[in-house]
């Protein structure tokens, strides 16, 4: 039976029968990221008690712990060389589609057949997660991205208001350092995800920059935009950030902003909680925090890969859909957008979240320039060769050009 002959009878039979209506107990493998320091380990508790409670007579979900998000993605990898990827995993927003899209389930007739499935993501999201119109992921956030600053450094600094053009951001940076100030916060390990928000922040700010970061497996960057982006990234690594920025992750971009040993970084509202943590931060640094869009109104505002099936057979499928279904409820978005400040991919609010999430969602509706992350967009080699190249261009080993080179020349392997 094909893959797609599969999908159209499974949509059927979903509509005529309950969730949770199955005959005996099914297991269904996914392994989570939301582990450990995660920000979405309490989330992902919370869901899998109440998952438990409703359908746990039917389907027993067994959860693989993996930590760090890199270690996840190249597990999913290993897997999938060996055909045998879990019934569903999440990724966190890269994007395995298109190397993995032979093994994952075809879900456009199911989503098509299923309204109140249809109905939990935007069509922006549900684009996202498709490939020539075809949908292999199911969504439950969207990325809305800007960066945060510490009002306090800047105030020391004599910086009134952000950026509003990238001109006036690095004269933001000299004024910093010359108050003895580390202005941004960077990194160059597993994707260099702080960084390369900077990157494509600087592209987004012109047209064809804006395109770029909203063109799905770009194989070219070489053009002008990505040399001048790469050649200021270089004097930020050079001139502006911490020395622990080469080689380090995001753990270590985050740590010095929260010991408020640099001024800015760049980041998505699900961080947002973390400010209040004290067992991060001190008391009171959240008020400390304020939110900004990227100069020239940019901001990070799309969709994001979401949950990938790649079950084997009709029972398993019906169980992991029943479980993903469950994950990207209204409910369970709701909770997430509370206890993670992650933005839903539905049309869900809540009164009971940080104002600072609050602040960037409204940056976002206010933004010039929405295009989409590195990460969601690019090929995974591109993404993995970024953490190889970053070290050589900030150490001046290789010159911005080169940067690109080598990312061209690794987009054209696939």
């Amino acid at each position: 039976m094909t893959r797609k002959l599969l999908s159209v009878l499974l949509a059927a039979l979903l509509m005529l029968m309950p969730l949770g209506a199955l005959a005996e107990t099914v297991e269904i493998d996914f392994p989570t990221m939301w582990v450990g320091v995660n920000s979405n380990k309490e989330w992902f508790d919370n869901r899998m008690a109440a998952f438990n409670e409703a359908y746990g007579d039917s389907i027993k979900v067994n959860v693989e712990e993996i930590a760090g998000d890199q270690n996840y993605v190249d597990k999913m990898k290993v897997l999938y060389s060996s055909n045998s990827l879990p019934d569903a995993f999440n990724c966190g927003g890269y994007n395995l589609i298109d190397s993995m899209k032979d093994q994952l389930v075809d879900l456009t007739d199911i989503v098509a057949g299923d309204p109140e499935l249809r109905a939990l993501a935007n069509d922006l999201c549900w684009e996202v997660n498709s490939r020539d119109g075809r949908i292999y992921g199911v969504p439950y956030t969207r990325q809305v991205i800007g960066y945060f600053y510490n009002k306090e450094l800047f105030a020391k600094a004599g910086i009134e208001a952000p950026a509003t053009t990238w001109d006036e951001f690095f004269e933001q940076c000299d004024k910093l350092l010359e108050a003895g100030i580390t202005p941004l916060s960077m990194d160059t390990a597993d994707s260099g995800w702080v960084t390369s928000l900077w990157l494509g922040a600087m592209l987004g700010a012109t047209d064809e920059g804006d395109a770029f970061m909203n063109t799905n497996l770009p194989t070219d960057y070489t053009f002008q935009g990505f040399v001048d982006a790469a050649t200021r990234i270089q004097t930020m690594f050079q001139k502006y950030t911490t020395t622990d920025a080469v080689g380090g992750a995001y753990e270590n971009a985050a740590s010095n902003f929260f010991m408020e040993e640099t001024a800015m970084i760049a980041n998505g509202p699900w961080m947002v909680s973390d400010f209040y943590d004290t067992s991060m931060v001190d008391e009171g640094f959240a008020d400390k925090i304020g939110t900004a869009m990227y100069p020239e109104g940019v901001m990070y505002n799309s969709g994001k890969i979401g949950y990938n099936i790649a079950s084997k057979d009709e029972a398993k499928l019906q169980a992991t859909l029943t479980f993903v279904k469950f994950l990207c409820s209204e409910e369970s978005q709701r909770l997430m957008l509370e206890m993670t400040g992650d933005i839903p991919a539905a049309d869900v609010t809540s009164d009971n979240v940080y104002p600072l999430i609050n602040e960037v969602i409204a940056n976002g509706d206010a933004a010039t320039h929405c295009i989409n992350d590195f990460q969601s967009l690019w090929y995974a080699n591109v993404v993995d060769e970024i953490s190889v190249q970053y070290p050589l261009l900030a150490q001046g080993d290789i010159t911005p050009e080169q940067f690109a080179q080598a990312l061209t020349d690794t987009a054209q392997k696939n």
